[in-house]
């Protein structure tokens, strides 16, 4: 009876290679590269020395061909890809316009808002919420600048304020 092995990459039951020992893979091209692809992650793990190997090969090849020519070429390559990724983007576009919330890029930011007294408050907010009680008063003062003080609970908490010029 010949001897069989199922390939661990394709699970085919294939007869073994009597110059083989220890065989776990048929001799398929995607098995194969699939074995070599274990036997590198394996060796990239366990070998110091395979692994400032790789990383020095891999230092090369991005001095050689850089990220930018990389891509260029692919595009210049795959049209299908730069037509599929252009109308996505045409569809993120779209879908940004129609909700308008979604075109601010920082989710942080500080607001202005006008207190009854003729003092601004800059308040923290998150996604249309108000997330920071303890806000930045700018105040009026007499010769005509802005004083920027610490508030919590309405009350003055910082008086070294930066002052701020309004023209």
């Amino acid at each position: 009876m010949i001897p069989t092995i199922t390939c661990l990459h394709c699970c085919k039951s294939v007869t073994c290679n009597p110059r083989i020992k220890n065989q776990k893979y048929c001799p398929g091209k995607e098995c194969q590269q699939a074995r070599m692809l274990s036997w590198k992650k394996q060796q990239y793990n366990k070998n110091r020395k395979y692994q400032k190997k790789s990383q020095a090969s891999q230092k090369v090849w991005r001095k050689q061909y850089p990220a930018d020519q990389y891509q260029r070429d692919y595009r210049e390559a795959h049209p299908g890809y730069v037509i599929r990724n252009r109308e996505q983007q045409r569809k993120r576009n779209k879908k940004r316009r129609k909700d308008q919330s979604t075109m601010i890029i920082k989710t942080y930011a500080l607001l202005l808002q006008p207190r009854e007294d003729g003092v601004y408050t800059l308040l923290k907010v998150k996604k249309n919420m108000i997330v920071n009680r303890n806000a930045l008063s700018l105040q009026p003062s007499i010769d005509g600048a802005y004083a920027l003080f610490k508030l919590k609970e309405k009350k003055i908490v910082n008086r070294n304020a930066l002052m701020v010029g309004v023209q």
